[in-house]
């Protein structure tokens, strides 16, 4: 059970219908490519990215009869290391209420734009390996964010910017899911352990060593932020156990080793390729029953992380680097010293 105290500092932001009534939504339920177009003010959102204003714009596409659709939007800015390593900044566009209505949009609202960061062939991999991660987590469990590849053109309005054409990726919004799996959105500051479903949190930490990625917390946020860092809280109505955490944010993962990428000084690992186990021992009895998930999709993970993503050289890194998490799992000596040996805090009790 949830202490008392941290109770009272959960706040329900909103109480939805049940998943089975939250279907209608046609934005994710393709996988096919969209190209976009959004004409903004980008030169002054660029500039002022890390104060992250507010700027009115449109966005325009073709329907599936080819005619063409404009919908008024805002756009601002997100994140926070990307915004101090990239030229272009990762996006948030908000439709303007009511205008989505009979279009692939319809009953979206804010929406996540995972945007090129810069330009070269570099960037656009990384780009595509992160996209193919959620679509890796996809293939895991339901309780994952959905995304949806873009090509999107920006126009700056003002005129002060040339046109670019780049490709990248919507996120599911935080309403979105939540209205999809019938859960409720809370803020609260930390999470007990307790609160949190077993077997899912412990799919989710899995996921995260399989990525290599140490980027995240299911318990709290960072600093002074409340929970959770890399991740969004999905309660059941009126619950205080079952809770989930669904991660987002998968650019500082080893599989991709950005240049950007640095594992925190805390940790004491060297490279974000090195794989750091920080699962809990509250759920390591589920650690079994999720590596034969994992081997049960493996095939399925792969069609997403290699063929869609990859070519050459950095396809046999992680290809070899997929091999070595499965030769952990797999091996009972290993998963032992790696996993289950290093895993946090108090183990279950008998």
């Amino acid at each position: 059970m949830v202490s008392g105290y941290r109770l009272a500092l959960v706040t329900i932001l909103f109480s939805l219908p049940l998943a089975g009534h939250a279907q209608n939504d046609p934005l994710f339920l393709s996988d096919d490519p969209l190209e976009l177009t959004f004409e903004f003010p980008v030169a002054t959102l660029v500039k002022q990215a890390k104060k992250k204003p507010e700027v009115e714009g449109v966005m325009r596409f073709r329907d599936p009869s080819g005619a063409k659709v404009e919908i008024d939007m805002t756009m601002t800015t997100r994140g926070r290391s990307r915004l101090d390593y990239c030229r272009f900044p990762p996006l948030k566009v908000n439709i303007k209420k009511g205008q989505a209505g009979g279009t692939i949009f319809e009953g979206q609202n804010k929406l996540k734009i995972v945007t090129h960061c810069r330009t070269g062939s570099l960037h656009e991999r990384y780009i595509r390996q992160e996209f193919s991660i959620y679509k890796a987590y996809n293939e895991i469990t339901d309780y994952s964010f959905r995304a949806r590849w873009i090509t999107a053109t920006y126009i700056d309005a003002d005129g002060k910017r040339d046109d670019e054409t780049r490709v990248g990726f919507l996120i599911e919004s935080n309403r979105e899911i939540a209205k999809r799996l019938g859960r409720d959105r809370i803020e609260t500051p930390r999470i007990d352990p307790a609160a949190l479903n077993p077997a899912e949190s412990n799919r989710y930490e899995l996921f995260q060593y399989f990525i290599a990625n140490t980027d995240w917390s299911m318990l709290q946020g960072p600093g002074e932020e409340g929970c959770c860092h890399n991740g969004k809280v999905l309660v059941e109505p009126d619950t205080t156990t079952n809770w989930l955490v669904i991660p987002y944010d998968f650019d500082q993962a080893g599989l991709i080793n950005t240049k950007y990428a640095l594992p925190a000084d805390r940790l004491r690992i060297r490279s974000v390729r090195q794989r750091l186990y920080r699962g809990r021992c509250s759920f390591i009895e589920e650690l079994d029953a999720n590596i034969a998930l994992f081997n049960e999709k493996r095939a399925a993970m792969e069609q997403h992380l290699l063929t869609n993503a990859v070519e050459g050289r950095t396809l046999k890194n992680a290809a070899k680097f997929i091999d070595e998490f499965y030769e952990t799992v797999n091996s009972p000596e290993e998963k032992r010293e790696r996993i289950v040996e290093r895993c946090l805090g108090p183990r279950p009790a008998g």
